[in-house]
């Protein structure tokens, strides 16, 4: 009986297809509705740093559709918290298919490529939404981003400078400038880059990155005092590296502040003792010390004869 009224059902059905598409129709819709729903729900979620809900809205969301590429991008993001690289940039593929290839997903998902250091496939999806469109600045960022990866420095100025142009406010490419003219050791184009930025807006490791630059920009154009106060300002902020230990013990090896020189130095030994830049720098401040007292104890002498 169960059987004779299942058939009787789809011939009813086939006998009223478009009724019964309209119904399935209205289902579809209604699904897809919801999805789109959650899926705003789950990218506000995140706006608001609760990835934990974010997670769940977009789930449920793809149980209900699997056309929304909103939900496909959201759940990307909340992948790629977590540490989940490459199923994040599966999804992401999948967002760029439904989307049609929408700009803002094609360089959502260069930059995770470019992280991933799929630097080819990085540039092909950044190709093609400067084929389609010349003004979105993030994507000009992001091609200054691939070419630095290159080595193409200059050319990788002109894609930052035009993504400035675009969007004024944008620490994160004034960074990226500023970091290739301390590259190319042109310190008074950095300070003049620098000195743009609203540093309210960076996040405090970058901070320090740029108080580093900032410090080495001023040794290198003669005023080490300040350098090296940019140095320790970095420090500060937590940058604590080999690096930045060097480059204050040569800024303060620069004003002939010895004690402070080698102060930096021991620092740089506490993190690595056998380092030959850090032995190689306490033996040039040692050197300079010894050179200074000798120095000082001829003219004393002079001054006595």
């Amino acid at each position: 009986m169960r059987l004779k009224t299942a058939i009787l059902l789809i011939f009813l059905c086939l006998g009223l297809a478009p009724g019964c598409r309209a119904i399935r129709r209205t289902v579809d819709s209604r699904q897809s509705i919801e999805a789109r729903r959650m899926s705003r729900e789950g990218l506000a979620a995140i706006h608001q740093n609760r990835w934990e809900e974010a997670e769940k809205l977009f789930e449920a969301a793809l149980e209900l559709s699997h056309s929304d590429d909103r939900a496909y991008w959201g759940y990307s993001e909340v992948l790629w918290q977590k540490g989940q690289h490459a199923e994040a940039i599966s999804h992401l593929e999948q967002a760029v298919r439904l989307s049609a290839g929408a700009p803002e997903l094609r360089v959502r998902l260069g930059n995770m490529y470019l992280e991933e250091d799929r630097v080819d496939d990085a540039a092909t999806q950044v190709a093609h939404v400067l084929e389609s469109t010349r003004d979105m600045a993030t994507a000009w960022a992001l091609h200054g981003d691939i070419l630095v990866r290159q080595e193409k420095l200059e050319a990788a100025l002109a894609s930052y400078h035009r993504a400035i142009s675009l969007d004024r406010q944008s620490p994160q490419v004034r960074l990226a400038i500023a970091d290739i003219y301390s590259r190319q050791q042109r310190h008074d184009r950095l300070l003049a880059t620098v000195d743009q930025l609203e540093e309210s807006t960076i996040p405090t490791e970058q901070a320090a990155q740029l108080e580093m630059m900032r410090g080495i920009a001023m040794r290198e154009l003669g005023h080490p005092d300040s350098g090296a106060q940019h140095l320790q300002r970095a420090i500060a902020l937590g940058m604590s590296g080999r690096e930045v230990y060097h480059e204050l013990a040569k800024t303060e090896l620069a004003s002939r502040r010895f004690a402070a020189a080698s102060h930096a130095i021991r620092n740089a030994l506490q993190l690595a003792p056998d380092d030959a830049e850090s032995l190689s720098l306490a033996q040039n401040i040692q050197q300079a010390q010894a050179r200074l007292a000798a120095d000082t104890a001829t003219d004393d002498l002079t001054q006595e004869r």
